[in-house]
């Protein structure tokens, strides 16, 4: 099973925004050049749909094209492989920005955000019969944006139920699960290749205690965060433009496993903090490393679970209180995070004397909101996200 390449992944990632205009059989659909040469599709017999991850689409049972699977042709380096590609949309504003999200069991039985894998539930039985109808050939899951979220759902599932290989490949992906999803996504599949520019804001959220599986591919470095990074098409960066520079992942920057890396903050230099990805990832490495060594990580997912009314942040700040009442170094260890979130979201004037829960809830939120706010202006410029 040959590794697809940057430019073809990317490629793939954008065709899938086509599965839109699929359903209008007047308007002949054809994949670019690049794509042919490796694999072959039919829109009209290979577009599966689903739904959005709104509530109101869900209710009304809105189903569009949310991607096409195509088989290598043989005259490519994929000969008789499977690629699914799913698109990305607008609606993903509203799933990303929920201050409200709640967690769900997703494909390996781990936890996962409740919106992708609801949308990823009303895809799944059109890839059941897809894929029982082709045999055990490997298989390669690719997708932007709320597609990188249904292709990392999807690879895990498919790796699952079918026990072939399966290979996942995303561009400016937020994150899908929790940290036991991250592993065993890492562990099970046959390779990970998750794409980003350091600019789009979208892999950072949703925030804590959700975390990516694999490590960073790298695109473009820039650590200014701005919402048209986030744009397939274009040169703002563009991830088509960006892909294209590359002839293998191995040739581009790797980034760390943020959640994996341990981090201490401590309060006096929190005004070395300011608002780009930099901070952002070290914040979060900050945070998921005073929760692991707390032992609170899995009392916040039962919390956000089980309690209709209190979100998944609504624990993650009772838990933040609580941790700061186990010790003097939990305590200065809770300080330094919240202190560094404040000059983050640019509220260095406020001074954290003690922590409560009302003010741990307002930091987090605020911190939320500032990225949401890029979230906003990186999904919804168009439906057409992935089209220039």
């Amino acid at each position: 099973m040959n590794v697809l390449s940057p430019s073809l992944a990317a490629q793939l990632a954008n065709f899938a925004y086509k599965s839109l205009e699929a359903n209008n059989t007047s308007r002949k659909i054809n994949a670019n050049p690049i794509i042919t040469s490796h694999f072959a599709f039919d829109p009209s017999a290979s577009t599966f749909t689903g739904i959005s991850g709104t509530a109101a689409e869900h209710i009304l049972d809105h189903c569009t094209g949310f991607g096409f699977f195509g088989i290598g042709n043989n005259k490519g380096n994929h000969k008789g492989e499977v690629v699914l590609t799913f698109r990305g949309t607008a609606g993903i504003a509203d799933t990303l920005t929920d201050l409200h999200c709640g967690v769900t069991v997703g494909p390996n039985y781990k936890a996962v955000h409740a919106g992708f894998n609801r949308t990823f539930e009303s895809i799944k039985p059109q890839l059941s019969k897809i894929l029982s109808k082709l045999g055990s050939r490997p298989v390669h899951c690719v997708g932007h944006s709320l597609g990188g979220a249904l292709a990392t759902l999807a690879a895990n599932w498919i790796k699952s139920q079918f026990k072939m290989p399966v290979k996942l490949y995303t561009f400016g992906a937020p994150r899908v699960g929790c940290n036991p999803f991250a592993i065993q996504t890492e562990t099970n599949l046959n390779g990970i290749y998750r794409a980003v520019h350091r600019s789009d804001p979208v892999p950072m959220v949703p925030v804590w205690p959700f975390v990516h599986a694999g490590s960073e591919y790298r695109l473009s470095t820039c650590v200014s965060l701005t919402g048209a990074a986030h744009k397939m098409a274009g040169n703002a960066p563009g991830y088509i433009n960006t892909a294209s520079r590359y002839p293998d992942y191995k040739s581009m920057e790797r980034g760390s496993l943020s959640n994996l890396t341990m981090t201490r903050l401590k309060y006096v230099n929190r005004h070395h903090a300011s608002f780009n990805a930099l901070w952002a990832d070290k914040i979060t490495s900050a945070l998921l490393t005073l929760l692991r060594e707390s032992g609170k990580i899995t009392s916040i997912l039962a919390q956000g679970v089980v309690a209709c009314t209190l979100t998944i942040y609504d624990a993650l700040a009772r838990s933040l209180v609580e941790i700061s009442k186990m010790s003097s170094k939990y305590a200065e260890d809770c300080k330094g995070v919240l202190g560094h979130i404040l000059n983050f979201v640019g509220k260095s004037g406020v001074t954290l004397v003690d922590i409560t829960y009302s003010k741990v809830k307002k930091i987090l939120y605020w911190m939320l909101e500032k990225l949401n706010q890029l979230v906003i202006a990186a999904v919804k410029v168009s439906p057409y996200i992935g089209i220039s």
